[in-house]
């Protein structure tokens, strides 16, 4: 789990926001959300309090809180849907208006129940001959895009085939990887 990338976000800033205000390389940032907030170094701690302007106690006191409590990645539009997809977040909570267009993206998706019988139909293969004209299709997609926003939702599509969606008694929307059912 990227406890950074999380805390960064509730904080209103990135990984690049650090990098930028900070000069602190981002391998080191990156490493650092991939490890134990327990590890990390007092350099990047300094950092990320200068970026979200709080003290170093305060920066460390509220990693840990998020830590122990298993914080789970929100995203609130698709930057940052595509970020949790880069960083292969096990679970994405999809929050407000951002929830009703992911919804609407996932009804032109086959369910479960239908993708498990074509997978058991074909034996496998419609699973290789599907990936195979989704790759086919990319090479022959017109590279040059009228809107930026188009493209994200593209390539949220691509990503959103590896996550479940379950919807909670709130109405939220929580992603998780399909991989963890296994």
């Amino acid at each position: 789990m990227s406890i950074l990338d999380i805390y960064l976000q509730r904080n209103g800033k990135k990984r690049y926001d650090v990098f930028k205000e900070t000069g602190v390389s981002q391998q080191l940032l990156s490493s650092a959300n991939k490890k134990n907030v327990s590890s990390y170094s007092v350099k990047t701690i300094q950092a990320i309090a200068k970026t979200v302007q709080k003290s170093e106690g305060d920066v460390l006191n509220e990693l840990l809180k998020l830590e122990k409590e298993n914080a789970i990645f929100e995203a609130f539009n698709a930057d940052d849907l595509l970020l949790a997809f880069d960083h292969k977040e096990p679970s994405i909570f999809i929050r407000g208006e951002f929830k009703t267009e992911i919804e609407q993206l996932a009804e032109t998706q086959l369910s479960e129940t239908e993708t498990l019988g074509i997978e058991l139909g074909s034996e496998g293969t419609a699973n290789i001959l599907a990936e195979g004209f989704n790759q086919l299709a990319k090479l022959f997609k017109n590279k040059k895009y009228e809107h930026d926003e188009q493209k994200k939702i593209e390539q949220i599509e691509s990503k959103l085939r590896l996550y479940k969606m379950i919807k909670n008694s709130k109405g939220e929307l929580l992603l998780y990887l399909r991989q963890l059912d296994y």
